[in-house]
């Protein structure tokens, strides 16, 4: 139940149709993506160059909550997200300098460089 209610959370927060905001210089916040059938939120607090917080990803093999570590140097993201039970994924990103967004890629634990943009509402 747990899981349904965090993936209804993830979808719906991802159809809120809200503008982009404007760039930012830190991940600090939530960030979501909907993106090749896949949906991730990443909550972060960042602290100088280091980054921590949770992540959860969702697809059609189910829902992983987890919790992420790693580094932000405007402007390259660099977290490292582990789930129990899985590999550890990695998600590598370049945030955009006109809006609040990353484009990023996830790797590991069946992902292999599978394109995943977030954005913070």
């Amino acid at each position: 139940m747990r899981r349904l209610l965090a993936a209804a959370v993830v979808v719906l927060s991802l159809g809120c149709g809200r503008d982009l905001l404007d760039p930012v210089m830190t991940v600090d916040g939530q960030w979501n993506g909907l993106q090749n059938g896949y949906s991730v939120a990443l909550n972060m607090v960042q602290t100088g160059t280091d980054v921590a917080g949770s992540a959860t990803i969702a697809g059609v093999a189910g829902i992983g909550d987890g919790i992420l570590v790693g580094t932000f140097v405007y402007p390259d993201l660099k977290v490292k997200i582990t789930i129990e039970g899985l590999d550890p994924v990695e998600y590598t990103g370049t945030m955009s300098t006109s809006v609040a967004k990353i484009s990023g890629k996830l790797n590991g634990s069946g992902f292999n460089n599978l394109q995943m943009d977030v954005s913070k509402r």
